[in-house]
């Protein structure tokens, strides 16, 4: 059948594999990363407002203005940004991992997939959720489990 076709005949749509994946965040001791899925679901903002869900132990990051008193600035335009966002956000990852001190180890990294609240233009991330990954290993290093 195929080889009776042209190319034409077909129905291709391209397919956009520039970006993939799903809209995380990494955290670790030292830092905090976002997905490029994650800044562009969110639609590329230059500024966010980091936000906090003690009782419900969520974590969100909201698109606002440059004039908006808790905004800290977050991703170039969309032609621009070409990798995820890997930041210390110090006071950020403190309160978090400070909300999870029960369930989560202090050297372990965890790995949380975002949900994209679109009206009201923010990320959404359950912490309850997250994957606790182990720490990164320096090079060389042989942990417990390969002795």
């Amino acid at each position: 059948m195929f080889d009776q076709m042209n190319f034409e005949d077909f129905c291709f749509e391209v397919i956009d594999v520039s970006v993939t994946g799903t809209p995380d965040v990494h955290i670790t001791q030292n830092g905090i990363t976002f997905s490029l899925k994650c800044i562009e679901d969110m639609g590329y903002p230059q500024y966010i407002t980091p936000m906090i869900d003690v009782k419900n132990k969520a974590f969100a990051i909201k698109a606002c203005k440059a004039d908006n008193e808790h905004a800290i600035r977050f991703s170039k335009p969309k032609g621009e940004q070409k990798r995820a966002i890997a930041t210390s956000f110090s006071a950020i990852r403190r309160m978090i991992r400070g909300v999870m001190s029960e369930q989560w180890q202090p050297k372990n990294r965890y790995h949380i997939t975002g949900i994209w609240y679109a009206e009201a233009k923010a990320m959404v991330f359950n912490l309850n959720t997250a994957k606790e990954l182990p720490p990164f290993l320096k090079p060389g290093l042989v942990t417990q489990s390969e002795k």
